[in-house]
């Protein structure tokens, strides 16, 4: 059991890790790295909140101090958006597994590359 354990903290700290480094470098994409990785280790909603998590103490800084140059009215079909889509994601979450939601992440980097 100690080594299952030790095994999922790697991944883990792995995934965080990645994420991190992908998000210094490129300023987003936290949430389908770590997902990509975490999946191995956490269920679904584990990975999900985590996620949420660490995406708001990631980005938190980056838009603290940008905060004065945000023009509300460019980003409001992005609220919108998220607003429509955190319900529908979280109600997906208690029916997906954690394979078939490995294999859409997957598909999901994959088509982000083209």
């Amino acid at each position: 059991m100690p080594d299952l354990l030790s095994f999922e903290l790697a991944v883990f700290l792995g995934g965080t890790f990645a994420a991190a480094f992908v998000t210094a470098l490129a300023g987003f994409a936290f949430a389908m790295v770590a997902a990509a990785i975490w999946l191995y280790a956490l269920s679904p909603p584990q990975a999900s909140a985590l996620i949420a998590a660490y995406a708001l103490c990631v980005q938190g800084y980056a838009v603290w101090r940008l905060r004065r140059q945000l023009d509300w009215r460019r980003l409001m079909p992005f609220i919108l958006g998220s607003a429509a889509g955190i319900p529908a994601g979280i109600a997906a979450l208690r029916f997906a597994s954690p394979a078939q939601l490995r294999v859409a992440v997957g598909g999901l980097l994959i088509l982000f590359r083209f």
